[in-house]
């Protein structure tokens, strides 16, 4: 018994000191500490692992959380390998294990990438690949010719239209395109026309044949044209140019921002008037329709001088080959009939006019004008009218807005008052109490335009970096050249709020 209890009590004394010695060593050994580190502190886009994407690297810019990469004219953003630095930890995107310069991902949305550290805490990053975010349209003239003239087409050429994301909007190799514009062909940055080889849509607007380019190079805003073009649609017009900002590469070469519009035409889609045959002679037939440009430049084939006004009216519809001699004789003599009662005070006092004339086209046309400061109608230049069958002889479409706009100078005076037949119609009491009429439905509606000038701004910000420096304006126009963007759109809501409230006083008080 004795030594049966001396052994128990050797035993539990070895297990104590082997205890004690196990509690020492644990005191002396600490717990690793696993790192807190999840930056990643560069990402780039290397051209060598991107062949066929980008012909150069790039580096990006790190605001925070946000990663952003500015590639101009990229287009493949489906398929892009980065390279990146981490101050510790893992990356993951969609909970897939990025490996730097290997991993693939598709860019053409903002991507987030999550980098976990060792000790299992988590930062997020939004990783934002992107391009001015705007279309952008390939042009490709046989053998890379210059295009010279407004007048001959430079037919076979190649139109390619691609979307932010990658995506085809339009492809053809049969295009046919040329310069346009009258005093905007002079300038350093030219705009063209475009004709397709068949009727297709374009950027979501409806298909047809015939497309311009605008490069509104005097504009420092870039939206002087899409903001009245809003403005009209907000009122009675019963056609106004649809229009997309886009990015323009010629031959090769990035030529900056562009508005790929609607050109104006008569077509179920646009100026939707009957299209008169060479034959249409009857005395119903030879009313219409018709689509009239009153343009000083006077470089129409058929055209002529108003009786009393001396208004330069020329045919834009029907064409050349279509117009016959009666059909030109009854539109002469449908204007003359027109200013004839509005040169006649007794018939001016009868308002004898309104049976020619549909008025409301009128008032909203001169609202158009007067609103954004436009003075062209002065000329006149660029002032449009149509007259369907059968029909009264209707203002509009509005066009060419890129001059002299939204001027600080001009927003306290009314512009256009005496142009065209203003003069005579601001005479009968009938025109204005149906203008005041008018002025109080639309009012409303042009309110909202200094949020949509925001919207449709923020939007370019990114395209003119590039624009203003390939195409610096060496000249004052609108008196905002010399402005940043941010300054030159603000200084446009400015001008159209003041004028919006010059204009309701003055109208009210009429």
């Amino acid at each position: 018994m004795r030594k049966n209890f001396y052994s128990f009590f050797c035993f539990v004394a070895i297990m104590a000191c082997c205890a004690c010695s196990s509690d020492e060593g644990s005191l002396d050994k600490e717990a690793p500490v696993l790192s807190g580190e999840n930056s990643i502190l560069s990402l780039q886009l290397r051209s060598n692992l991107n062949r066929g994407v980008i012909s150069q690297d790039y580096e990006a810019t790190i605001d925070g959380t946000d990663i952003s990469i500015f590639i101009p004219l990229v287009t493949q953003l489906k398929e892009l390998v980065v390279t990146f630095t981490l101050s510790g930890g893992t990356v993951t995107v969609d909970g897939v294990k990025q490996e730097s310069g290997v991993t693939k991902n598709d860019f053409s949305q903002p991507r987030t990438y999550v980098v976990t550290a060792e000790n299992g805490e988590k930062q997020s990053y939004t990783v934002d690949i992107h391009n001015t975010r705007l279309p952008i349209v390939y042009i490709q003239t046989p053998d890379g010719k210059a295009i010279t003239s407004k007048e001959e087409w430079m037919e076979n050429t190649t139109l390619r239209i691609v979307l932010p994301d990658g995506t085809l909007d339009l492809f053809t190799e049969t295009a046919s395109i040329r310069g346009r514009g009258n005093s905007t062909w002079n300038y350093p940055k030219k705009p063209y026309a475009i004709k397709l080889s068949e009727k297709q849509p374009v950027l979501g607007m409806p298909k047809h044949k015939r497309w311009v380019l605008l490069a509104n190079w005097m504009d420092r805003t870039l939206i002087r044209n899409h903001v009245a073009f809003e403005v009209a649609r907000r009122t009675s017009m019963a056609w106004t140019p649809n229009g997309q900002f886009v990015e323009v590469v010629l031959n090769g070469r990035h030529d900056g921002n562009y508005y790929l519009c609607e050109q104006i035409r008569v077509d179920k889609n646009r100026v939707n008037v009957s299209e008169l045959k060479s034959d249409d002679t009857s005395d119903e037939a030879i009313t219409g329709g018709y689509l009239m440009e009153l343009d000083v430049n006077y470089d129409e084939v058929n055209k002529f001088k108003s009786a009393y006004f001396g208004l330069p009216y020329q045919f834009k519809s029907p064409d050349e080959d279509v117009l016959n001699s009666q059909q030109k004789q009854y539109m002469q003599d449908y204007v003359a009939k027109l200013e004839s009662l509005l040169k006649d005070e007794n018939e001016l006092a009868k308002s004898s006019y309104m049976g020619l004339i549909d008025v409301t086209s009128f008032i909203d046309f001169w609202l158009i004008q007067e609103v954004v400061g436009n003075g062209e109608p002065n000329h006149p230049k660029s002032c449009y009218m149509h007259k369907e069958r059968g029909g009264l002889l209707t203002a509009g479409p509005v066009w060419d807005f890129d001059y002299g706009t939204y001027r600080s100078t001009t927003s306290g005076t009314f512009r256009c008052n005496k142009s065209l037949y203003y003069g005579q119609l601001f005479k009968d009491p009938q025109f204005v109490a149906k203008l005041k009429e008018r002025w109080a439905v639309l009012y409303p509606k042009f309110q909202g335009i200094p949020e949509y000038i925001d919207g449709e701004s923020a939007k370019l910000k990114l395209s003119d970096q590039l624009n203003s420096k390939l195409w610096p304006i060496d000249r004052v126009v609108n008196l905002d050249e010399s402005f940043t963007y941010e300054e030159a759109i603000r200084s446009m809501k400015e001008c159209f709020n003041t004028k919006l409230q010059y204009m309701d006083e003055k109208i009210k008080a009429m």
